[in-house]
């Protein structure tokens, strides 16, 4: 058994959720993702978009060759893959009907509106329970179900503030940072898909099924680990970086620009200090005052200089493969063509080939932990509605009836 990841759409490789139904009653990034995850790992994912509109996320750039178009939002293709789309207005009593059909078989239930929506459209946990015992569902919000923040609006950038993992990130002569673009949504759909997954082994006991209330707020400040107990426990407050190094003068914990990029050189005690000096080619890295760590914490700015001055014309994947051969700790600052061309991904079958009718074959993200034996399987995002006749005959509803339906705007 090899322990490659393993991307396939046979048969004979089952899917880790194989015979799992979720409703995905979710839009933007936090919910797609959480229902993405389960179904590249083999759930039957239905989701629920609103008549002529869709996913919001459908209508966001970047498109395809930057024409707007809702089957080419960038955003939409990447999170909704391996799903069925069904178009049902929730606002109308007979779409409402149709919902609680499919939840009455259906396992997992998420959402991602405010909170109080779902009750709202007549179809939140008292009904969806008493209908359906065993059902699962996972609701995921800004600040959660309950509590005074439960009704804010809130962006990525007010979550990661208000969780306080600004507090801690960047420098401290400068404002606090958060991490690039949405990675709050992304982890709170991460947890969400966790502890669904988990939920349904509660269920497969025969229990009776629960509510999950996901609080991105809560998922971002977890992630901060001790922060919060140092302060709790000691007292103690957990800064920010100081301008030079890592926080002990050592200057060694820098990301730092090299000829085409941005490196990090770390020191590990123990190694041959002449192994950094031979990356950078320095010969002023060998002078006795930075022999030691001691020396190296006291000198720590002028090291930093050195450092850069031995960086500034080498390329970071000659200075990767290099300290690789010198066991020197570095890394390289990556950007998407990097990871694109990237040896150990390609090697793991990160990335998958995936044809889309809008777009054409891409190369889309793939597994990111590998499980030999199990398929992880990525088909196109739908386009709207592309399901809505298949699932609905799921249901016994004929091609006469959906056609009534679609003239309704139920559909």
């Amino acid at each position: 058994m090899t322990l490659a990841n393993e991307t396939t759409s046979s048969p004979s490789a089952p899917g880790l959720m194989e015979g799992v139904r979720v409703l995905d009653l979710t839009r933007q990034i936090a919910g797609p993702y959480c229902t993405k995850l389960m179904a590249t790992y083999g759930a039957d994912v239905i989701k629920i978009e609103q008549p002529g509109v869709g996913d919001p996320i459908r209508h966001l750039p970047p498109f395809y060759k930057d024409q707007p178009d809702p089957e080419g939002s960038l955003h939409f293709l990447y999170l909704n893959t391996s799903k069925r789309s069904v178009t049902l207005d929730l606002n109308t009593e007979r779409g409402k009907q149709i919902f609680l059909d499919l939840a009455k078989t259906a396992d997992v239930v998420v959402e991602n509106f405010r909170p109080g929506v779902m009750d709202e459209f007549g179809i939140g946990w008292e009904t969806l329970h008493a209908l359906n015992p065993r059902l699962v569902l996972t609701s995921i919000s800004n600040f959660g179900q309950t509590g005074p923040y439960r009704d804010l609006r809130a962006s990525d950038l007010t979550e990661y503030a208000m969780s306080g993992a600004m507090t801690i990130s960047g420098r401290e002569d400068l404002s606090p940072l958060k991490h690039g673009l949405s990675q709050g949504q992304y982890d709170g759909g991460v947890y969400a898909a966790w502890v669904t997954s988990m939920m349904l082994f509660w269920q497969a006991q025969g229990r009776t099924g629960q509510w999950i209330d996901v609080s991105i707020r809560d998922v971002i400040a977890s992630s901060l680990v001790l922060n919060e107990p140092f302060y709790a426990w000691m007292g103690g407050i957990q800064g920010r970086r100081t301008p030079v190094g890592d926080g002990t003068g050592n200057g060694m914990g820098d990301i730092m620009p090299c000829a085409d990029g941005y490196v990090i050189v770390q020191y590990r005690n123990g190694e041959p200090w002449e192994n950094v000096a031979a990356l950078l080619d320095s010969t002023e890295l060998l002078d006795p005052m930075f022999s030691t760590n001691e020396l190296r914490m006291v000198t720590g700015e002028m090291l930093y200089e050195a450092m850069r001055d031995g960086l500034k014309d080498k390329k970071k994947h000659d200075l990767f493969n290099k300290g690789a051969e010198l066991r020197v700790l570095m890394g390289i600052a990556q950007d998407p063509k990097d990871l694109l061309a990237c040896p150990h991904l390609n090697a793991r079958g990160y990335w998958v080939d995936v044809d889309h009718p809008k777009t054409g074959k891409m190369k889309y993200p793939g597994a990111p932990i590998g499980m030999p034996g199990l398929a992880y399987t990525l088909t196109a995002a739908p386009t709207l509605g592309q399901h809505t006749e298949e699932v609905l005959g799921e249901l016994g509803i004929n091609a006469a009836e959906v056609a009534s339906l679609r003239t309704q705007n139920v559909i």
